[in-house]
């Protein structure tokens, strides 16, 4: 591809020799791009008489353009503040990202010790609410456009704390008055999480009081599921239970089976949604391309045991000899039914006298201990205060290329924003879409290409309501990918992420060049989008 001096900082460019994807599954074109002042301003075949005097004009080559990426799913939030250059998303083709997920989102005062400690040493001042978080992530000028959930776990909290209680009927009316200032303020919608504190202590009622106020705006709510192992048809039943009966759009996140015992079971999975959908409830699935999850160890505690929060279970597990036999005989039988304990891999620890764990599976680890895995489990816990990032190798091929096909189905990362001097990362949060149009469509032919490119582009656009992006169409944002449908590669690994996809040359935000020949340009040229 041709290279310009002053390519990042033009006006308008004039995008020559393209196949264009127009991101709603039709055949590609061949023709131009004419990107003006943030806009697509023309597709096809550009007369240069309406192109400006000072367009950069790029020869793309025969190169294949597509709309930007956009993941609906992510967990970038409180890290786009850290790092707006988003290195990871964009060299990924991603030029929306959606954060807030799993019921855990930056809509209340940041807690955790480790981002606390993070924001410090960058001279970032903490929020304390929702809107303080939308106004740090304007501050920080990201380099691509971010859209935002609120979490019901955080909404939860500031209710009743960590308290496994259900709520009374004021908290409940409560709930409601925060759900409907969060959307004011511009969120998509709201995210659960319940397989995590607090969402494991929502029933449907609560859920259904939460969803019917996002409802009043058009918006979202996706679900981490309460069980995706032996529970996973009763836990796809109560997501259907609440799109039902709060009528809100619904999204089942990562839908996954979880443990080899589970395989084979998506299919009767997708057919319950279809159903569902057949009786006018509006709910789909998002899915990763990864055979691997990537969660934390205090998952595998039974609900008893965390009801008062992540530090109490600790003080139960060292203080209360009985307790902790108990939760290690539970998390044993849970851990079992979820593909065993050498499918748990230590991705990330706090302790810098543990850091040897990771890339170990927790039967690796206790064999050098001489414990039971689950005692050695619950010993990793303590070491680390809690804070155990693990990567967890459960689920099937088959599976994943049944959701993948699925019509509803989008594509997403269940990713973060990292560097590599913050330790390892789930491959996902660099390689996710490269893996999906390389590996899963060009080379195995799940798909075709345009209908993959559908799932990244103008179906999640759609389900988020973002009306301005997710289709190569005159008059919307100029979010675009050019990438070379022959040699996209994801090369992240789970024991070498830090290795950016091949075969995308260049993205665009909002009509700017964000990468040009596979690295950054250094702009940053991302949006906070609200839902207003």
């Amino acid at each position: 591809m041709l290279k310009v001096k002053d390519l990042y900082s033009g006006r308008a460019y004039h995008l020559r020799n393209l196949c264009t994807y127009d991101g709603l599954g039709n055949p590609p074109i061949q023709g131009d791009i004419l990107v003006c002042d943030g806009k697509i301003v023309k597709i096809g075949w550009v007369d240069s008489a309406a192109v400006p005097v000072d367009a950069i004009q790029l020869d793309c080559g025969g190169l294949a353009a597509s709309p930007g990426f956009i993941d609906i799913h992510s967990h970038s939030d409180r890290a786009i503040v850290l790092h707006p250059e988003a290195e990871c998303l964009l060299k990924q083709g991603i030029t929306t990202t959606v954060g807030g997920l799993c019921g855990g989102s930056a809509a209340g005062k940041i807690t955790e010790p480790h981002y606390m400690q993070q924001y410090a040493s960058a001279g970032i001042p903490l929020w304390e609410d929702f809107e303080g978080f939308l106004k740090a992530v304007e501050k920080a000028k990201p380099a691509v456009n971010v859209a935002m959930l609120f979490g019901h776990g955080d909404v939860r909290t500031q209710i009743v704390g960590t308290s496994g209680r259900p709520l009374t009927s004021e908290e409940k009316s409560t709930m409601v008055d925060l759900c409907r200032k969060h959307m004011a303020l511009g969120a998509f919608g709201i995210s659960s999480g319940l397989e995590y504190l607090p969402g494991r202590f929502a029933d449907v009622d609560e859920l259904v009081v939460a969803s019917q106020a996002v409802r009043e705006r058009d918006g979202i709510h996706e679900c981490h599921m309460r069980n995706e192992g032996p529970e996973l048809i009763e836990s796809v039943q109560e997501a259907i239970a609440v799109a039902e009966n709060s009528k809100v759009r619904f999204e089942i996140s990562h839908l996954k089976a979880v443990g080899e015992d589970n395989w084979g079971r998506l299919p009767a999975v997708l057919k319950m949604l279809d159903e569902a959908e057949a009786r006018n409830i509006e709910i789909s699935a998002d899915v990763y391309p990864y055979f691997a999850s990537n969660t934390e160890l205090a998952i595998v505690m039974p609900d008893w045991s965390l009801a008062d929060g992540k530090q109490a279970g600790m003080q139960l597990i060292m203080n209360d000899s009985d307790a902790r036999a108990k939760i290690a005989f539970q998390s044993d039988l849970r851990t079992k039914k979820q593909g065993g304990w050498d499918k748990i891999v230590i991705l990330s620890v706090v302790n810098p006298d543990t850091k040897w764990m990771e890339g170990l599976n927790i039967v690796e680890i206790a064999k050098k201990s001489g414990k039971p895995p689950q005692e050695e489990a619950l010993d990793i816990l303590i070491k680390n205060s809690m804070q155990v990032g693990i990567i967890r190798h459960s689920m099937s091929e088959s599976d994943l290329v049944a959701a993948m096909r699925h019509p509803r189905t989008c594509i997403v990362t269940d990713g973060t924003i990292g560097v590599e001097s913050e330790g390892k990362i789930h491959p996902r949060s660099i390689g996710t879409y490269a893996r999906f149009l390389g590996h899963f469509v060009r080379d195995k032919k799940v798909l075709p290409m345009a209908e993959a490119i559908r799932k990244i582009t103008s179906l999640p656009a759609a389900k988020m309501r973002i009306h301005d992006r997710g289709l190569l169409r005159e008059g919307l944002a100029a979010d675009l990918v050019i990438f070379d449908p022959d040699k996209i590669a994801d090369r992240s690994t789970y024991q070498d992420p830090w290795h950016s996809p091949d075969g995308i040359p260049g993205v665009f935000v909002n009509g700017q060049l964000a990468v040009w020949e596979g690295e950054l340009t250094g702009v940053r040229p991302g949006r906070l989008l609200k839902k207003l």
